[in-house]
């Protein structure tokens, strides 16, 4: 899993050409990059995110005497859920890579790394596919400098309206002058994995982060099913108090028969009733205090934020979330100015 020997293919016009037709049969979709430092693309590429380049396109842009582009792989739906991980440096793959091996997960990703591994100028670019989790670009893993731009990404994703220059790009691509280089793998051997080994994945890459931990926040869905259920702007329900006053996930979930599995650094990973093996479930994804389920065979939502506060309605009193608020309030979780009023 540590940096290899790379393919010693040329860096030719015959090379990019070659890489376009094993996208097209790969059902990749992808775009010319100009050779001059800027990593940008050479055409309007935002139809290129709803289909693929026809063979004639193909061969014009990498086929031709008359110019010299990169290449870049477009990410997302139309290209079968592709997902790239994105690592600024040889040094924080390493990290990357131990850290993976310290989880237990050195099976995953030597999976993922023989499928599809390059080497970028800087760093390393890993290829899957997950295709029922599609979201656009994700930043896991920063570090605060002393000068502009102040943040340095260190790890992040390409994913949904995203892109990754990939080999064999020239160097010319590239402001460091160095090329986009095949370290392991092919495009036809793309790994296809898991919602709960992505998940795994990308909660190692978030333990590298640098960063102040954020304010807990909820997921877009999980917001959205708070505010569902409140009756008034700015009024803190019982279930709201439950969720900053209440237990933690293991009172909640344990009882129920659901199995602690694992921790990635703030992150636990959790195997839903009935199952011996696998993961099922996490919490606390993306930094959340949120119960986010993989699995289509238990009663919550799968891919959906769910607070403390609806998963114990939905285990405990059947998804009725007045009976639930009402029992919470009598448990004492109401706001201490309405307790002392009453």
């Amino acid at each position: 899993m540590t940096l290899g020997a790379v393919s010693s293919k040329p860096h030719t016009r015959l090379a990019l050409y070659q890489t376009a037709l094993a996208a097209l049969r790969a059902r990749i979709s992808f775009i010319p990059i100009l050779a001059n430092g800027t990593k940008a693309p050479a055409v309007r590429w935002k139809e290129y995110q709803q289909r693929l380049p026809t063979l004639r396109e193909a061969r014009a842009w990498f086929h031709s005497k008359d110019r010299e582009y990169g290449i870049a792989f477009i990410t997302g739906t139309i290209s079968g859920g592709l997902e790239m991980l994105d690592f600024d440096s040889w040094s924080i793959y390493e990290q990357f890579v131990e850290r993976m091996r310290r989880s237990g997960l050195a099976c995953l990703l030597e999976r993922i790394e023989r499928g599809y591994k390059e080497r970028s100028p800087k760093g390393v670019h890993l290829y899957s596919r997950c295709t029922s989790v599609l979201e656009g670009n994700k930043k896991l893993a920063q570090r605060r400098v002393q000068e502009p731009p102040y943040v340095l990404s260190l790890i992040e994703t390409r994913g949904e309206g995203g892109y990754g220059i990939g080999a064999w790009s020239p160097g010319t691509v590239h402001p460091s002058g160095l090329p986009y280089l095949v370290e392991c793998g092919s495009l036809a051997t793309i790994q296809t994995i898991t919602p709960a080994e992505r998940a795994l994945l990308l909660a190692v890459a978030r333990t590298l982060d640098e960063m102040p931990p954020p304010e807990k926040k909820g997921t877009q869905e999980g917001r959205q099913l708070q505010r569902k259920h409140q009756r008034h702007e700015g009024e803190r329900l019982p279930g709201q108090v439950f969720n900053e006053r209440g237990p933690g996930w293991a009172e909640i979930l344990e009882p129920h028969g659901w199995t602690w599995v694992k921790s990635i650094g703030e992150e636990d990973f959790w195997r839903r009733p009935g199952k011996d093996r696998g993961l099922s479930a996490t919490t606390n994804y993306e930094g959340s205090d949120y119960l986010y389920v993989f699995s289509t065979s238990t009663i919550f939502e799968p891919r959906v934020g769910i607070s403390k506060f609806a998963a114990r309605t939905f285990l405990e009193y059947d998804g009725n979330f007045s009976q639930a608020a009402k029992a919470l309030a009598a448990q004492g979780y109401v706001e201490q100015e309405r307790a002392s009023d009453s």
